[in-house]
């Protein structure tokens, strides 16, 4: 039996803080003017109640945004539920899904983009949809906190879709046999 080539993927978290922060004030800057644009007004008042609220939805967005992924791997991927995990690097300052059980780049690609629509583009859409300028920031942060995400996609597109792809259990990170 042939060995199978293995790669390692990684992405550097400051290079993907970097990214999401000037994407974030690149969106910051957009979208309070499409809420002037459509609604001729774009005010935020910011209370302790307020504020308390926006860190709450936050925290709650994040954790469905790795659960998601952790669907995909149990769905997408048909990893037993007991290969699942999923927590927080505080050293990294990252939340994360892991799988222990590899899966191919098809399926991974599936499992990295899941979290997006519902927990980034949708609250972003429907506070400019609804005139709501806290939830479309709350949307542009999670939006931006997708980047690291898109990137890891982007660097499995030069794989063949058959390949596995072992998930690391807390980095950003993952190993490739062709």
């Amino acid at each position: 039996m042939q060995d199978k080539r293995k790669t390692v993927v990684a992405i550097s978290m400051n290079k993907v803080n970097i990214l999401v922060l000037i994407t974030s004030l690149g969106m910051l800057a957009v979208v309070p003017f499409l809420h002037v644009l459509l609604y001729g007004d774009a005010s935020l008042t910011v209370t302790l109640s307020g504020f308390s609220l926006f860190v709450a939805a936050m925290i709650i967005f994040v954790v469905l945004h790795e659960a998601i992924h952790l669907i995909g791997f149990r769905y997408i991927g048909g990893v037993p539920k007991q290969e699942l995990n999923w927590g927080f690097n505080w050293k990294m300052m990252v939340a994360y899904a892991h799988a222990k059980k590899p899966i191919t780049v098809k399926q991974m690609k599936k499992v990295l983009l899941l979290p997006f629509v519902p927990t980034g583009l949708l609250p972003l859409m429907i506070g400019i949809a609804i005139n709501n300028l806290p939830l479309s920031i709350l949307g542009v942060i999670l939006t931006a906190g997708c980047i690291g995400d898109f990137i890891l996609y982007r660097k499995l597109v030069k794989f063949p879709e058959h390949a596995l792809v072992l998930d690391h259990p807390s980095k950003p990170q993952f190993t490739v046999s062709e």
